[in-house]
């Protein structure tokens, strides 16, 4: 952002971004070093620079070959593009496209977070590609209020979490940059769809994720209680709907499947060689070791005895 004034050290009262202007600058310092060349699944992107100012008067009229994404926090002002003006305000979100001359300007000053950046194609998908073509040449690049978009959130929680400076910064801060600028191009893009490959992929049942939850709840307490109701009451659905999931999804009651899991687990800590069928028995939720014996040999056709000197001889 080419030629501003401001007033270091103060602060918008009542601003959600609550920082003073050293506080953004050492944010976005951190940003322009370690999230400058960025990739996603779908999109390579290099960031020109990162930036805010608390309080920004106007900039020269210019233009420039990449996009900036501007977010005012606070104060009032003006854009003005290709002879037209548009308001600058509290919540407003809008983008400067590729050499198109712009300029900002207030009386007051604004608090403005600003972002500019470009496609790298060679990092792109077909798709990505295509759909920043249409991106130059949107007509939604002035958003009146974008306060609450998930765009936004996401932005104020990247400058958040630079002054924590976590450990893992290609994990979080790279990733969240990514997510932040494809989602603000969505912001202004937003009629554009998404990728087919997207489209043809089958949505996931919600029976599906029910019963996978409840196996893994299943599997982690096997040397629990494992009735219907317990495990219907941690899924907050009923024991009847519980019980036609697993016959649906699984092929096998729910009975079935706690059984075959505790003999699988049993047999692997048998196969450990380190506890004794008593404790194993204690361990996979059977209440007794005959109790324990009996179901073993039906699921496996012999003892956990017997199964143990195979697993000796062999």
């Amino acid at each position: 952002m080419e030629t501003y004034r401001h007033v270091s050290g103060r602060y918008w009262e009542g601003s959600v971004l609550d920082f003073t202007q050293a506080q953004l600058h050492e944010s976005n310092a951190f940003l322009n070093k370690h999230a400058v060349q960025i990739k996603g699944t779908d999109v390579g992107l290099y960031i020109h620079y990162w930036g805010g100012e608390l309080v920004l008067y106007d900039n020269v009229l210019h233009k420039h070959s990449f996009y900036e994404v501007c977010y005012i926090e606070d104060g009032e002002g003006v854009y003005s593009e290709n002879g037209k003006e548009y308001p600058l305000h509290k919540g407003v979100l809008f983008v400067s496209r590729p050499h198109i001359r712009h300029r900002i300007q207030s009386e007051k000053g604004l608090h403005i977070i600003f972002v500019a950046f470009e496609l790298l194609e060679s990092e792109s998908s077909a798709f990505a590609i295509k759909r920043f073509q249409s991106f130059a040449k949107t007509d939604r690049f002035h958003i009146t209020d974008a306060a609450a978009s998930p765009a936004i959130q996401l932005w104020k929680s990247l400058l958040t979490l630079v002054l924590q400076r976590p450990a893992f910064v290609k994990d979080t801060i790279e990733a969240l940059s990514i997510a932040l600028l494809t989602s603000l191009e969505n912001e202004f893009n937003i009629s554009q769809g998404i990728p087919p490959a997207y489209l043809n992929q089958q949505v996931v049942r919600a029976s599906t994720t029910i019963c996978h939850r409840a196996k893994l709840y299943i599997l982690d307490n096997l040397s629990q209680p494992l009735r219907l109701q317990n495990v219907a009451d941690y899924l907050h659905i009923s024991p009847r709907h519980l019980s036609r999931l697993f016959t649906e999804e699984l092929g096998m009651t729910f009975t079935n499947f706690v059984r075959k899991e505790r003999v699988a687990q049993a047999a692997t800590l048998l196969s450990a060689g380190r506890l004794s069928i008593k404790k194993i028995a204690e361990d996979t939720g059977f209440d007794t070791v005959h109790y324990f014996s009996s179901v073993f040999k039906a699921e496996m056709g012999v003892t956990p005895g017997e199964f143990n000197k195979k697993l000796n001889y062999s």
